[in-house]
Order: C-alpha cells, then structure tokens, then sequence
C-alpha cells in the first residue's frame, strides 16, 4: 500500500508517502519558497529566495523545520516518537553543536538513528530535514 500526501505548493512534492508501515516526509527547511522567485548572480549563487526570511536566526529555522516535519508525519498518523531515521542538512558545519542541542529536545527518549551532512541550498536557509517513520498501517 503506497498513499502520497501531496503538498498545495509551486513544487511537485509530497509532504510525506506512507509505503506500508513506514512513512516518508520531503526535505523541509523553515520555511517554503517558490522557485521561481529564486535569483541568482552570475556565478549560480543565491542572491534571494524570495521570502525575505534569510536573515532568521538558526535557532528558530531549526524549530520552524520541526515544525514542518511533524505537520508532515501528522498527515500520515505519525508523530516524532514514530521516526525511525532523520537525515539533516547544515550550510555551516559551524552550527552542529547549536543544532545538536536543539535537535535532542526533540527527541528525548530513543532517539532515531541520524545522518548530517553539509550542504549548499536551493535557498537562503541554514538548515534542512526529512525523516522516516515507522508505525503499522491501520488494518
């Protein structure tokens, strides 16, 4: 059984898929963005997303993107206590520790197995995530 939960966005992707007993959310950061609002200099660095929300501090952008995150699993009954693996994105490795202490609040008992990795975004934000769930179908 495969069920897509289709975000109403400017990009073609679901919120999440639940395929089975597990449940897939998108990459989110802390906020959406159309891309073609995005401009770039000559040399294909981001000038603007669009949205005005560079300039957010990291703690909310990492708190905002939970927040996407659990809207996400919420479509498809799940919870951050359901997530089985998270995988997050820094665009500056130098925000570890502050992500790290933020991320842990989040997910105070057992949490999940995780991947971090540096990144270079299709926007202006710092952080970004997806997890999968896992919680048995009903029926």
């Amino acid at each position: 059984m495969k069920k897509a939960f289709p975000i109403d966005h400017a990009v073609p992707i679901s919120k999440a898929v639940r395929a089975g007993d597990f449940v897939f959310t998108s990459a989110f950061g802390p906020w959406l963005f159309d891309p073609r609002d995005v401009t770039f200099d000559e040399h294909g660095n981001i000038l603007s997303d669009g949205s005005s929300h560079g300039s957010m501090p990291f703690d909310e952008q990492v708190h905002r993107t939970f927040d996407f995150i659990k809207a996400a699993l919420a479509v498809a009954g799940c919870t951050l206590d359901d997530v089985v693996n998270s995988e997050c994105w820094l665009s500056d490795a130098r925000d570890f520790v502050a992500f790290n202490a933020i991320y842990k609040t989040y997910f105070k008992d057992a949490p999940p197995v995780r991947s971090i990795f540096p990144m270079k975004f299709m926007f202006n934000c710092r952080v970004e995530m997806k997890v999968v769930a896992y919680k048995p179908a009903a029926g």
